[in-house]
C-alpha cells in the first residue's frame, strides 16, 4: 500500500481543488461565470465539464466541453454549422410555429418565416430546389436570424457574437471569414478554388452533407461549401432600420460563373435585408 500524503499537504490540495474553476475560459463574456452546475456558465470547448450546464452554448461529452453535433469547432474558440441549414432543418422550424412578434424592432416588417415562393416573390423562388438534402434559400435575414436563435445559435457575425462591422472594414474578420479562411491563411476554403468539387459555376444548388458536398471542404476538417453552393447572410448589416438596410452575404454561389474574386473567404455581396433568393442560404454560429 503507497504511502498517503502529510495531512497539512492533503488538506492544502483539497482546498486548491474546491477553489479551482472547472474550466479555463478561452475568452470572457459579459456577465457569466464558469462554475459547475451554475445556469449562466461559459466554459468552452476542449474543457472539463460535469453536465452541458458547465459548457452553455457547447455539449458535455466524455467530460469535455464538446461542439453540438453537426458543428465544426474554430480554434477551440466557437462552432460554426458543419454545412448550410437543409430545407428539412428549416421545415422543423417551421414546424414550431416560431412567434414572428419576438423579432427586433428592425425585423418587424418581416410578418412570416415562411420560404418565400407564394405571390409577389421573386420569379427564381418558384423554382428553387426544395427537397430536404437542398439548402434552404428564399429567406431573408431575419428568417435566417430567427433559425438560429431558436436553437440556441447565433447568425455567424463578429468573433463570440455581435454584428460585424459593415464594409470593408469587415470584410477580412469575424466568424465566417476565420473559419473559411482559417484565421485568415486561406484564400479560398479549399485554398485555391476547386472548380471540380465546389459549385462556383453551376445550374443550380446542390444537396448539403452528402459525399459530393464532403468533397469541397476547409478552411476547417469537416466544413462544407463555405465557398459556392449559396451566399450565406452575416451579421453586418448597414444599419438597425428595418427591411432597407443592407446586410452582408458571404462565400459567393453557384451562379457566381466561377469568379475566384467572388468566391474568395473575403469577399462580400451585400442585400437588403428583406431580400430574398435562391442564391442565398445561411448557417448558424455558437459559443
Amino acid at each position: 500500500m503507497g504511502r498517503r500524503p502529510p495531512a497539512h499537504i492533503a488538506a492544502a490540495a483539497a482546498l486548491a481543488a474546491a477553489l479551482a474553476p472547472a474550466c479555463t475560459l478561452v475568452r470572457p463574456l459579459d456577465g457569466l461565470t464558469c462554475e459547475p452546475g451554475a445556469a449562466d456558465t461559459s466554459c468552452l470547448y476542449g474543457q472539463p465539464c460535469e453536465a452541458d450546464a458547465d459548457c452553455a452554448t457547447a455539449s458535455c461529452a466524455a467530460r469535455v466541453c464538446q461542439c453540438p453535433a453537426g458543428m465544426v469547432t474554430v480554434e477551440s474558440a466557437f462552432c460554426i454549422d458543419q454545412t448550410e441549414v437543409s430545407n428539412a432543418a428549416y421545415r422543423r422550424f417551421l414546424a414550431t410555429s416560431p412567434d414572428v412578434a419576438a423579432q427586433e424592432p428592425f425585423c418587424s416588417f418581416n410578418g412570416t418565416f415562411d420560404f418565400d415562393s407564394g405571390p409577389g416573390a421573386p420569379e427564381v423562388c418558384a423554382t428553387r430546389r426544395a427537397d430536404d438534402p437542398y439548402p434552404a434559400t428564399c429567406v431573408d435575414w431575419c428568417d435566417a436570424r430567427a433559425f438560429c436563435k431558436s436553437l440556441g445559435k447565433r447568425l455567424c457575425g463578429k468573433l463570440h457574437g455581435g454584428p460585424l462591422p459593415y464594409g470593408d472594414a469587415g470584410a477580412a474578420q469575424g466568424e465566417w471569414f476565420a473559419a473559411c479562411s482559417k484565421g485568415g491563411a486561406l484564400a479560398h476554403a479549399t485554398g485555391e478554388f476547386d472548380a471540380q468539387q465546389c459549385n462556383g459555376d453551376g445550374d443550380a444548388t446542390v444537396p448539403v452533407g452528402d459525399d459530393a458536398s464532403m468533397a469541397c471542404e476547409g478552411g476547417y476538417f469537416g466544413l462544407q461549401h463555405m465557398s459556392g453552393n449559396v451566399r450565406e447572410w452575416e451579421d453586418s448589416c448597414s444599419g438597425d432600420t428595418g427591411s432597407g438596410d443592407l446586410c452582408g452575404t458571404r462565400g459567393g454561389a453557384f451562379d457566381s460563373g466561377g469568379s475566384l474574386d467572388e468566391l474568395r473567404c473575403d469577399a462580400r455581396d451585400v442585400r437588403q435585408r428583406d431580400d430574398t433568393d435562391y442564391t442565398i442560404g445561411f448557417r448558424c454560429c455558437s459559443g
